[in-house]
């Protein structure tokens, strides 16, 4: 059977049978050379059930292999007597806390960002160059549910490797950068019958915890040498002023929305505490001018950004976006479209910024 189905009947995700056949702890009985198929027989449900009874058991991965493996009974013993003590000691330490603790336990929570350096010279490689497509794997995984490329499943490898929205490359190398961590991915290039393709070996979000990889495989489209100009989504911005006295004045950002909904039945004690408000103000002024203060960087000037009724339009990146006042008690609240790269290049949809007067 395909890997998807042996993961269905395992009732597991494939990357876990994939990491396992990384550590050779249950490989495929057969790999399809042409197609990267991989293959697992019917016996081999009851060694991952094995597998995952002695994981939940507490043993390390690197335990199991030589418990599953081994021809040393005697080995295997001292490895199951020694994991015994081991728990009984943890029993020992979690009686000993449960009788010195009162009350709860309140602790600070935090992510330590995974930084790979991204600095890396620029080799060229003119195979990659133009636009791909992210295929859904052997068992038949949505593209969408992949964590790469825009929502078309498309990705853009731009000559000069010129970065846009989260990605970047040099030869061999796909860059990602999630606002959070920074990877630094291999890929590896396959001429077929029917074209070119590339395996990425992608590292996701808790790449840090887990080490875990994902294959994914993208076949290329065409050859073309776009720009990020060229690719990214563009709105009406040729729009003509209109005079809007009750948006007029200085606003500070106070929240972050994700979505229409949240923007629709937005309530003033609505706070994400956690974001970083990236998008400090706005401030309109009577001429159709406005400025704008993201972090430190200040966006001004008429061939920059201008507003009309309605709209923030800024001309620097081609995005009309768009804003309505709803006032709550006596407090009015400036609520506007955040066209960011998951807008422009991602062809998601806009989040909100929440602003109050100054």
């Amino acid at each position: 059977m395909k890997i998807g189905e042996f993961a269905k009947r395992c009732n597991t995700q494939i990357s876990v049978v994939r990491h396992y056949d990384k550590l050779k702890l249950l490989s495929p009985v057969h790999i399809d050379y042409f197609t990267g198929y991989r293959y697992y027989s019917e016996s081999q449900i009851a060694v991952f059930s094995r597998i995952r009874d002695l994981k939940e058991a507490g043993f390390t991965l690197s335990e199991i292999k030589t418990i599953v493996y081994s021809h040393d009974s005697e080995n295997v013993r001292l490895i199951i007597d020694r994991k015994q003590a081991q728990l009984l000691k943890t029993l020992q330490r979690l009686e000993a806390l449960r009788q010195n603790l009162s009350g709860g336990i309140v602790m600070e929570q935090s992510y330590e960002p995974f930084i790979e350096d991204l600095d890396q010279p620029f080799v060229n490689d003119e195979q990659v160059i133009g636009r791909w497509s992210v295929l859904p794997d052997d068992s038949g995984i949505n593209p969408s549910d992949i964590q790469i490329g825009n929502r078309t499943h498309e990705l853009y490898f731009l000559p000069d490797g010129e970065s846009y929205w989260c990605y970047g490359w040099t030869k061999g190398k796909l860059f990602y950068l999630d606002g959070v961590n920074s990877f630094a991915n291999d890929y590896q290039l396959e001429q077929r019958d029917d074209g070119l393709y590339m395996t990425v070996f992608f590292k996701s979000f808790d790449y840090p915890e887990t080490g875990e990889i994902t294959e994914i495989m993208l076949k290329k489209l065409d050859s073309g040498r776009y720009s990020a100009a060229d690719i990214a989504r563009k709105d009406d911005i040729d729009k003509p002023f209109i005079a809007d006295r009750r948006v007029l004045g200085r606003w500070i950002s106070v929240d972050y929305l994700r979505d229409k909904s949240e923007k629709k039945d937005y309530r003033p004690d609505h706070k994400y505490s956690t974001f970083k408000l990236f998008f400090k103000e706005v401030e309109f002024f009577e001429n159709g001018l406005c400025k704008s203060i993201y972090d430190d960087e200040v966006i001004s000037g008429e061939k920059v950004q201008t507003w009309t009724k309605g709209f923030v339009l800024r001309k620097w990146n081609s995005t009309a976006c768009a804003y309505e006042i709803q006032k709550h008690g006596d407090t009015e609240y400036l609520i506007m479209e955040w066209k960011s790269g998951d807008y422009r290049w991602g062809n998601m949809e806009t989040d909100y910024y929440v602003f109050v007067r100054a």
